[in-house]
């Protein structure tokens, strides 16, 4: 396995003497990680190998099945819809009712497709937390109404030099700010597209709460499994 700056997170190259990244001594981390602080856990430093677990495997795709399901149902019922009311009224042709009941049936498959390409897990990438920014803003409606909310940006580098962002707003999302809170500038994470909780740290030895990458529940540390779903942790 290759090493990681334990200061910023970049890979570090095979003999290196300093991160190329942000200038550390690569010999003064190798001696601090030798020995861990009273506050760290030992075993909980590295990218867990469960997403290769049967248990999680299977999960997962018992997730994406039931949520093709809908899907495959939702997208020919408007066109199905149209049809018969094309059948019985006489408000609606039936060439009319083929053209707009089978464009949104196209537009759902359209989206569809493009949520499948999103959660690919090929498109899982590694990388590191570069900032993480809290903004006040304002949006105002055409009827004079104003709305106040607050978007969390958290920003990404990955191996490859590619940047990443992570934007959630706190309009009717409890969940907004669950990665500005997680994450820490300078931590080392893998992001998973096919689940739900999408970015886990390399390194878990300094913190007491670890989430659950499937229902997003924060957990103790010391649990094995998540104390609402039941999933295992990944540890």
């Amino acid at each position: 396995m290759g090493k990681f700056c334990t200061n910023c997170g970049a890979q570090l190259k095979d003999k290196a003497a300093f991160c190329s990244n942000c200038g550390s001594a690569v010999a003064a981390q190798s001696h601090s990680s030798g020995s861990l602080s009273g506050n760290s856990m030992p075993g909980l430093v590295g990218f867990s190998r469960r997403i290769n677990d049967p248990e999680v495997i299977k999960e997962i795709e018992d997730r994406n099945k039931k949520g093709r399901g809908c899907i495959f149902i939702g997208i020919p019922l408007p066109f199905i819809i149209f049809l018969i009311v094309s059948f019985v009224s006489d408000e609606v042709d039936t060439l009319d009712a083929i053209v707009f009941g089978g464009g949104i049936s196209v537009a759902f498959l359209l989206i569809y497709l493009f949520a499948e390409y999103l959660s690919n897990s090929k498109r899982s990438w590694d990388g590191i937390v570069t900032d993480k920014e809290l903004k006040n803003k304002t949006r105002r409606f055409r009827d004079g109404d104003i709305e106040h909310y607050i978007q969390c940006t958290v920003s990404f580098r990955t191996d490859s030099g590619k940047k990443h962002f992570s934007v959630s707003t706190s309009n009717g999302n409890p969940e907004f700010k669950d990665y500005y809170d997680y994450l820490n500038v300078g931590d080392r994470v893998r992001y998973h597209p096919q689940l739900p909780f999408k970015y886990e740290k390399y390194d878990k030895s300094h913190d007491s709460e670890i989430p659950c990458m499937f229902c997003k529940t924060i957990n103790d540390i010391q649990n094995d499994r998540c104390e609402v779903c039941n999933c295992l942790l990944f540890k």
